[in-house]
């Protein structure tokens, strides 16, 4: 059910596409009917699969607007998510940005939940959740990141405190801090995530609100070299004076030179060991 054309909704959920429309319509079903949000889908120069608009409003059920954004060719999720912000900015409306990746799915009232974290905690810009991975087989595993901005910050000289499909952030935040970074290739929501913790007080959820798709195609695994060269960027960039901050910026350089069969398997042992 779509909202009437007049009502103007403070929540912008920001979904990337690229060549997986199938996956785009689950996650836009997925919002619940009423929630009082509007999805902002950035496509990503898809070619092989290109979004279906037509599928995409039968499957929308939220108390909001679709709005479509085409690049013109492939980009980057980074690019992808910035020119999101930039149309969600432009429309001047919005408190908060829920993010989302095509074929994870929300619990019918995340959005509603986060917000009204947000709005009783008005010093918390970046608010995430616990998620549970999933695929074909079924529910994999959940990830429970810190609650506090403290155990964030410690959390974040390791490893990203956050999971990119389940946080929401301030406009405000947004306004001050900038875009994704184009430089941290495959890590961009790391360091953008560094940015708000450096600057504001953040947090997250002990409550699942996501489900995320668990693939060996997803960034963090088909480009981990990338990545993990990036994420010592990062960590340089935000090291204190703690021997615990220098210590941790070996990490990313020891997964660069880890086999990746080696790394998969630590990855799940820690899941399920550690975070469920």
């Amino acid at each position: 059910m779509n909202a009437d054309v007049t009502q103007r909704n403070r929540i912008a959920l920001l979904i990337p596409h690229f060549n997986n429309p199938q996956g785009m319509c689950e996650s836009l079903a997925s919002v619940g009917e009423q929630e009082q949000v509007d999805a902002w889908v950035v496509d990503d120069g898809s070619v092989r699969q290109p979004l279906d608009e037509a599928a995409c409003r039968a499957a929308w059920r939220a108390q909001g607007q679709l709005h479509f954004v085409y690049l013109p060719q492939n980009q980057g999720i980074e690019y992808a998510l910035n020119t999101g912000l930039a149309g969600i900015q432009a429309a001047g409306h919005y408190d908060y940005v829920a993010r989302l990746d095509c074929a994870d799915l929300n619990m019918p009232d995340r959005c509603t939940r986060q917000a009204a974290y947000l709005d009783a905690h008005p010093d918390v810009y970046l608010l995430g959740s616990a998620v549970v991975f999933f695929d074909e087989t079924g529910d994999r595993f959940t990830l429970r990141q810190p609650q506090t901005h403290e155990e964030i910050v410690r959390q974040m000289h390791v490893d990203n405190a956050f999971t990119h499909p389940a946080v929401m952030f301030r406009m405000t935040g947004v306004a001050a801090l900038g875009d994704y970074p184009v430089d941290c290739k495959a890590a961009e929501d790391f360091a953008y995530f560094w940015k708000f913790v450096a600057r504001y007080r953040t947090a997250n959820l002990p409550d699942v609100l996501v489900r995320t798709e668990y693939t060996t195609a997803g960034i963090s695994l088909s480009r981990r070299r990338r990545q993990q060269w990036s994420r010592f960027k990062v960590l340089l960039r935000h090291v204190d004076a703690s021997p615990r901050s220098w210590l941790m910026l070996l990490k990313p350089l020891v997964w660069l030179v880890v086999p990746f069969g080696v790394a998969r398997q630590v990855k799940q042992w820690l899941g399920v060991k550690s975070w469920s």
